[in-house]
């Protein structure tokens, strides 16, 4: 399962030494990957994430993890804004 995540961050620095420290091993863990990762050319605080998963449940998981949450905002992220658009291959 593929899928389009949008959000707004802080910071993008702080976001990524989080995000490839600490999230992407967990991501990995549960059978995912991080297909890309980066923010709009125009509007840095626009973040984008391409992502594999095994199914929507894995995604629906880490979306709903109140630690995940926390670690999220912890990073920057703001957590009202995070859009999740499931793609077709």
């Amino acid at each position: 399962m593929i899928f389009l995540l949008q959000e707004e961050i802080d910071d993008y620095e702080t976001f990524s030494t989080w995000f490839n420290g600490e999230a992407v091993p967990k991501i990995e863990a549960a059978g995912g990957r991080v297909l890309v990762q980066g923010v709009e050319a125009e509007n840095e605080k626009m973040l984008h994430l391409i992502m594999e998963t095994p199914d929507a449940e894995t995604v629906a998981a880490f979306m709903s993890d109140e630690q995940f949450t926390a670690d999220r905002i912890a990073a920057g992220v703001h957590v009202e804004t995070t859009k999740v658009t499931f793609l077709k291959d």
